[in-house]
């Protein structure tokens, strides 16, 4: 509870940071990204007359892959974006679809060899859905988790104007996830599952309009 009434704090800030800039001189944009993505993750499936199976807390890091509208100014970012992740491994299948709101502040920008570099900061909070699969030591293949919940962070980056129509940028965005204690049960079968945070090294491109 704590965890959600902080993220719909962070979420009105950052919906009222948006409509309090002047977007009238600035410019939106649609855009794609791609990220190198690390869940730090736990499962434990438990089956009649078979040792527990525990599953790694970090995941090996797998793309995903994320689709951005948004607008900004000299200062100001504002992104909303999705994002998909799916990694198969190990008998384990991780599939992730988050929503987004964006903020990114630039700190200051400089011209590079006739292109702007601009480093930012930011915050982010969002809604996601998280399902775990897994195959039982009968090969049956069952669903760990499958939850909804906030989550929430902040991403550090640069921007770099190669061209007047389009921005590149290389991020890292970590997220702390509101999923916990997710329980799933079935008949000769039960697992216990959390996903504590996300941690993506995103390289985006954008589009002006």
């Amino acid at each position: 509870m704590v965890k959600k009434i902080a993220t719909g704090i962070l979420a009105v800030a950052l919906t009222g940071s948006l409509y309090a800039e002047n977007y009238s001189v600035g410019q939106t944009f649609i855009g794609v990204e791609l990220g190198s993505t690390e869940l730090d993750s736990s499962a434990r499936l438990y089956s009649d007359g078979y040792p527990a199976i525990e599953f790694g807390e970090k995941s090996d890091s797998n793309i995903e892959y994320g689709f951005r509208l948004g607008a900004q100014n000299d200062e100001w970012r504002t992104t909303v974006l999705y994002t998909y992740y799916n990694n198969e491994d190990s008998g384990y299948e991780d599939t992730m679809h988050k929503g987004s709101l964006n903020l990114d502040y630039f700190i200051w920008s400089t011209d590079a060899g006739g292109m702007k570099l601009k480093p930012f900061i930011g915050g982010h909070v969002g809604y996601m859905s998280y399902e775990l699969n897994a195959d039982t030591p009968e090969n049956l293949s069952v669903i760990l988790s499958d939850e909804s919940g906030v989550f929430y962070g902040g991403q550090v980056g640069v921007a770099l104007a190669v061209a007047e129509m389009v921005e590149i940028d290389l991020a890292y965005r970590y997220s702390f996830a509101n999923l916990e204690d997710m329980v799933a049960e079935g008949i000769d079968w039960h697992a216990e599952t959390s996903l504590d945070n996300t941690g993506s090294i995103v390289f985006g491109l954008n589009y002006f309009f």
